[in-house]
């Protein structure tokens, strides 16, 4: 069974009310769930069967086989937490407006939100852990404000007070989809629609699907990675990677453009412009972090005709112990500090040689031969392996190295137009 978070926006536009963010959580993906309206209004057609002709799938407020609902976090009241501390609740059936009856002190719903929300959607297929997680945490948040009403004016604590700029139904969404290892660039971003140049969720949907399809790639065959633990190891390994210009290109001058169209660069907008630029820069080194690991990883799948499984153990520069550490499942992705790696294992020497930040170790040993017997190079001597494993820690650290010379490390060094010479470090 397939597990799918998807993130809706209402648009500003639709003028139905300020443009809100909510969680859709279903077993079949949403493109898939469209088709089948589809077809079935064609059936219809046919029949000349007018009877519920125009109904989608999301219209439903019944949990089904394929749907878990729709939730999101919103202010209680009339209050968004402007001038005063309001109280926010979690709903249930968020795809439609709820009228906030101040007389009768309920909820009803008012109208379903407008079909423009259900195409601003960004769907990411999870794990069942994850899936089964963020579930009940909803859950869980729904029940602890349940008892919120349009009257009430005190929230139940902090955490579900409501505020429009920083605890608003966008942050919300992202802290949830944080919280089991996604991917969502900042979790600071706190309006849906795209009326900001900085604090807008809806422009990040295509960098996070190609970030969520790219780790699917990497869990597809290493199952350990399905686990929350694994894809928050894996998020902390590609993002020890930024900074590092032998793995992260970023083209400064193109970002300098991007952001010149939201905000000329002056004195007075000193502040907005760095924010701006801080927000754009780290979308595009993850980016870039992404597309490098997806070109490495598919020269393995091409490699093994698709299929393949195995395990990852995932290698990066800790900068604040100046020490290459890895992750990887049978130490519960608890960080391990790496002195040098021993070449005398084909799957490390692979690694080492070609510079590639993890090391793949397949199930099938015959795949394995197939995929490192280049790398058999009989008893490695001691000098070699040290020249080695210093060339290989001095890149993985971003440091540019004028000691040693490999093919592979000219082609990184080429790729990268941006790197800025360092001096040479023995790490």
């Amino acid at each position: 069974m397939k597990h799918y978070v998807t993130i809706y926006i209402d648009p500003i536009t639709d003028w139905q009310g300020f443009t809100h963010a909510f969680l859709g959580l279903s077993h079949t993906h949403p493109d898939d769930l469209d088709k089948q309206d589809k077809q079935i209004r064609e059936e219809k057609l046919k029949k000349a069967d007018w009877k519920d002709f125009d109904k989608k799938w999301y219209e439903s407020v019944e949990i089904n086989d394929f749907n878990d609902g729709f939730w999101g976090f919103g202010a209680a009241g009339e209050s968004i937490g402007l001038f005063k501390r309001a109280a926010g609740k979690v709903f249930n059936n968020n795809h439609y407006i709820m009228d906030n009856d101040v007389k009768t002190n309920t909820y009803k719903i008012k109208k379903l939100r407008s079909n423009q929300t259900f195409k601003n959607r960004c769907t990411l297929e999870v794990s069942q852990e994850q899936y089964d997680k963020l579930l009940q945490d909803i859950k869980n948040d729904y029940e602890t404000t349940k008892a919120i009403t349009p009257r009430s004016e005190a929230s139940i604590n902090d955490d579900f007070t409501y505020n429009v700029f920083n605890n608003n139904c966008t942050t919300w969404v992202l802290n949830k989809l944080d919280s089991i290892g996604i991917e969502v660039i900042d979790v600071k971003e706190w309006i849906p629609d795209n009326i900001s140049a900085r604090d807008s969720l809806l422009s990040t949907f295509h960098y996070l699907k190609f970030y969520n399809n790219t780790f699917l790639k990497f869990q597809n065959i290493d199952e350990n990675l399905k686990s929350i633990k694994g894809a928050k190891a894996f998020r902390q390994w590609t993002r020890s990677m930024i900074d590092n210009n032998y793995i992260c290109y970023v083209d400064e001058s193109a970002l300098e453009k991007q952001i010149q169209g939201f905000c000329k660069r002056d004195i007075d907008n000193q502040r907005y412009y760095e924010s701006i630029k801080k927000f754009y820069k780290i979308q595009a080194q993850l980016k870039s972090i992404y597309e490098r690991l997806n070109t490495l990883l598919e020269k393995i799948i091409q490699k093994c005709n698709n299929t393949i499984k195995g395990d990852f153990e995932l290698i990066y520069w800790d900068k604040q112990a100046n020490k290459i550490k890895f992750l990887k499942a049978e130490n519960d992705y608890n960080p391990i500090i790496v002195e040098n790696f021993n070449l005398n294992i084909l799957a490390n020497n692979c690694s080492i040689s070609k510079f590639y930040p993890f090391i793949f170790i397949p199930k099938d040993k015959i795949l394995s031969r197939m995929l490192y017997h280049k790398y058999d190079y009989g008893k490695v001597s001691e000098s070699y392996q040290s020249a080695a494993n210093e060339f290989y820690l001095n890149v993985l650290a971003g440091i540019q190295s004028d000691k040693y010379w490999s093919k592979s490390y000219h082609k990184l060094s080429k790729i990268n137009k941006q790197f800025q010479p360092k001096e040479l470090e023995n790490v």
